[in-house]
């Protein structure tokens, strides 16, 4: 374990330096802006980019944690990059002392070297990104959820699920299906005992409970600050449409080998417009408070999107159908694609011959909960918006697959002959006297 968390830590030094004058940090560029809400967090006690404009299109979860490195480090980035850096080491830990208690050792360090080396991760906590917060919680969670069907009885396990499964929603949206699609197939392994004593799924219910408990006080926030729009934790639905729509247009009218920031600049342009003829502000407005403008950008858009879902059905099919394979590899431009892909299909085709060897074996149940949150977060990707980026949340899970494949695939399976050989040895050594 030391040597494997010794090699993320090589690694994850090695980018940084190797890279060290292209990092947008070092001239204060944090996508998203992610580092402005914590600084106004900090400074004027507002969850905004502008002091006194509290926003409804951020979950909290990243800007807490961007809190303590603001408040450690200032405005110098270069501290921020290394303190995210050693939590995602942190969470190479994780995976291996976590993995290791239920799938065994070599499965467990074979996934903890899959994740100390996967360069995509590296490279996005690197630039200072929200997927190096909800990698821990991931990792936590597949681990609790995978044992909590062997350990069902487990009294205190539903009570940090939930807390850490209303985290990764607070985190980022796209989690909210994960605590249902994950119980149903709890309750779908363990239907036998249930049937017969229904009581027993009270442990799902608390933890669901449990889960929603620790959402709501978000939910209730962006409720007062709309005037009563229901928005669980954050508002970016329809914009993330019409982007995914917009990408598709660029891309037919200069081609996807374009500069960096053509993308950016196409997308504020155009949202402007659209704003603009659907008569919102496309600048925040004083008449409003910022939520309320955030959620009326949001109708904008959608009505938007409807209208060309009414207009071109076949080229919104076809933008959709594309994200089936852009979840994994898109990114702004063509140089960033090919890069993105060059580092992801090394370690994405891994994994597919990891499920194989798995399948072949009758070992794919082990990771049925992982798949589960592997083929949610796809599916509600693909209709929506698709970046390769987006993908990597589920880079804990992609590493125990290969791990547990591995591992199975290092260690030959006995045939049927020689289970009876060893089998009838073993009788026949019970028969023995002593010596």
């Amino acid at each position: 374990m030391v040597i494997v968390l010794g090699i993320a830590v090589l690694v994850r030094l090695a980018v940084v330096v190797a890279f060290w004058h292209s990092w947008g940090w070092q001239h204060e560029e944090i996508p998203d802006s992610w580092n402005k809400l914590a600084i106004n967090l900090v400074d004027n006690g507002t969850f905004g980019f502008v002091p006194g404009q509290s926003i409804i299109t951020r979950g909290p979860v990243f800007p807490l944690v961007e809190v303590l490195l603001y408040l450690a480090f200032g405005e110098k980035y270069a501290g921020w990059c290394i303190s995210l850096f050693l939590l995602d080491v942190l969470t190479t830990f994780l995976v291996i002392t976590l993995f290791r208690k239920l799938w065994g050792n070599l499965p467990a360090l074979l996934a903890g070297l899959f994740y100390a080396v996967n360069l995509p991760i590296v490279y996005y906590t690197a630039k200072i990104s929200q997927v190096t917060s909800i990698l821990p919680f991931v990792t936590l969670y597949m681990y609790l959820f995978s044992s909590w069907e062997y350990a069902y009885s487990c009294r205190w396990r539903p009570w940090v699920l939930g807390l850490v499964s209303g985290l990764m929603i607070l985190n980022k949206t796209v989690y909210l299906p994960i605590p249902i699609a994950c119980s149903a197939l709890l309750v779908w392994s363990k239907r036998l005992e249930l049937k017969q004593r229904a009581f027993q799924l009270l442990p799902v219910a608390l933890y669901l409970v449990v889960t929603t408990a620790v959402v709501a006080p978000w939910t209730v926030r962006n409720y007062v600050l709309t005037g009563g729009k229901l928005v669980p934790v954050q508002a970016l639905f329809w914009e993330l449409n019409v982007q995914d729509v917009l990408y598709y247009d660029l891309t037919k009218k200069v081609g996807l080998d374009r500069s960096e920031g053509v993308t950016l600049d196409y997308f504020i342009e155009q949202e402007r417009q659209m704003l603009l003829s659907n008569g919102v502000s496309p600048d925040d407005p004083k008449y409003m408070s910022r939520a309320k403008w955030d959620y009326a950008r949001e109708q904008a858009f959608r009505a938007v999107y409807l209208k060309w879902l009414r207009q071109d059905p076949r080229k919104i099919l076809h933008v959709k159908v594309e994200n089936l394979w852009n979840f994994w590899i898109r990114a702004e431009n063509w140089q960033k694609t090919r890069l993105l892909i060059l580092m992801q299909v090394p370690f994405l085709g891994a994994v597919m011959a990891s499920l194989v060897i798995l399948l072949r074996r009758r070992q794919l149940h082990r990771v049925k909960y992982g798949l589960v949150i592997v083929l949610v977060l796809w599916a509600e990707h693909i209709p929506v918006f698709a970046w390769g980026r987006f993908s990597l949340d589920l880079v804990p899970i992609l590493s125990l697959i290969f791990g547990l494949g591995a591992a199975a695939w290092a260690v030959p399976q006995p045939n049927a002959h020689d289970s009876l050989v060893a089998v009838a040895a073993r009788a026949v050594a019970d028969r023995a006297p002593a010596p």
